[in-house]
């Protein structure tokens, strides 16, 4: 999972609580790759992945708005979420399919297809670089959360209407779940035998992803102004490590796995909760601030590289280096500042701006910053 820069969602004012929380998101998004995390799956990757993803989808309904209507926010969401997505995967397969050839392998052809028919497919299991699988389905997510809002603000602007329809659209994904572990027959008939969780784009998703984003979209005023209470962290922490020490449930949607409607929910809000208590905590230290919001700032091109990164650099560092936390340490340091160099590096020169930045006519539809409130 945000899983974030500043244009994948609509934004209204800065916040430094919501530029805090979003790269303490981003940081436990590469922790949670990382061996330290992932080794035989560890209470830290339960941890993690209990709220983390939630998390992102939280903060992508806080800026969701779309004043111009749902097309020109869909054709601003195209720019600033499809086409890196669709960068980056065809050249990396462009890449691959010639290093095929090169190497003289005579499956260069059915591999090309298989890896296309799996980049249009658009899930975790059917994309070369896993965490990508989160960009397409934001983008229908969102899409789905404004069209949600819109047609229950037609009839009623009670909010009580619209936390029942978010609970119930939670109830109905959670229950249907365990529906998507099969591949389908289109996949598995082109990509040959495989496991293929899950509707393309995960679509199947939407319903648990679209509740997040839209209780984000209701407490977003509460969140972006929210301060800092101690007894409210000691709570939620409290809470949040009973609820781990008790149960061994937690959430990982690229898998299809929300072990508990009640305890992996409960988890998520208080690990939201918590971190956006940290958040407005940290905002007061610019020694904390300025790191964690610019982390924040570069989070679409440390969720597209840093697994690739993380990964080759651990691998690379187990020879000549017997100390493997040691190793993680510093694979996941190397990971984050080389997805921001990247970035840097693409924010100035025009051609990969083009390639895999939003666009400035892209992000017309949004407000500018200082605007008020406006409905979806």
């Amino acid at each position: 999972m945000h899983i974030i820069p500043d244009r994948l969602f609509v934004m209204t004012t800065r916040n430094s609580t919501i530029d805090v929380a979003k790269g303490i998101g981003i940081f436990f998004v590469v922790l949670g790759h990382n061996w330290l995390s992932t080794h035989e799956k560890n209470e830290l990757h339960t941890v993690i992945f209990s709220f983390h993803i939630p998390l992102f989808f939280f903060l992508a309904g806080i800026f969701l708005r779309a004043p111009d209507g749902i097309l020109r926010f869909a054709i601003g969401r195209t720019s600033s979420l499809l086409k890196p997505y669709f960068v980056v995967l065809t050249a990396l397969g462009v890449l691959k399919m010639l290093g095929a050839v090169l190497g003289g392998s005579g499956e260069a052809g059915m591999s090309a297809t298989s890896y296309f028919i799996g980049l249009l497919y658009g899930t975790g299991d059917t994309i070369e670089w896993i965490a990508m699988w989160f960009l397409p389905h934001l983008f229908i997510s969102l899409i789905a959360s404004l069209i949600i809002l819109r047609a229950i603000e037609a009839y009623t602007n009670n909010k009580v209407w619209i936390v029942s329809v978010a609970l119930m659209l939670l109830g109905v994904g959670i229950g249907s779940i365990d529906d998507y572990h099969h591949p389908t027959a289109i996949a598995a008939s082109v990509m040959g035998p495989g496991r293929f969780l899950g509707l393309p784009w995960g679509a199947d998703l939407i319903p648990i992803t679209s509740s997040f984003i839209i209780f984000g979209y209701l407490l977003a005023e509460p969140a972006k102004s929210m301060k800092f209470s101690l007894p409210g962290l000691f709570i939620s922490a409290g809470v949040f490590v009973a609820l781990h020490f008790c149960f061994d449930d937690t959430i990982d949607l690229n898998e299809r796995v929300y072990d508990s409607a009640v305890v992996s929910t409960m988890e998520a809000a208080t690990g939201i909760y918590i971190t956006f208590s940290i958040a407005s905590l940290l905002q007061n230290f610019p020694s904390f601030r300025k790191p964690l919001a610019y982390l924040g700032s570069g989070t679409l091109f440390i969720l597209i590289f840093h697994d690739f990164l993380q990964t080759r650099a651990f691998d690379a560092l187990h020879y000549i280096s017997p100390y493997v936390y040691l190793n993680s340490i510093v694979s996941l340091t190397w990971s984050i500042t080389v997805s921001l160099i990247l970035w840097k590096v693409a924010k100035r020169q025009r051609f990969l701006a083009r390639l895999l930045l939003p666009t400035k006519d892209a992000s017309r539809s949004e407000p500018r910053s200082g605007t008020s409130r406006s409905t979806v």
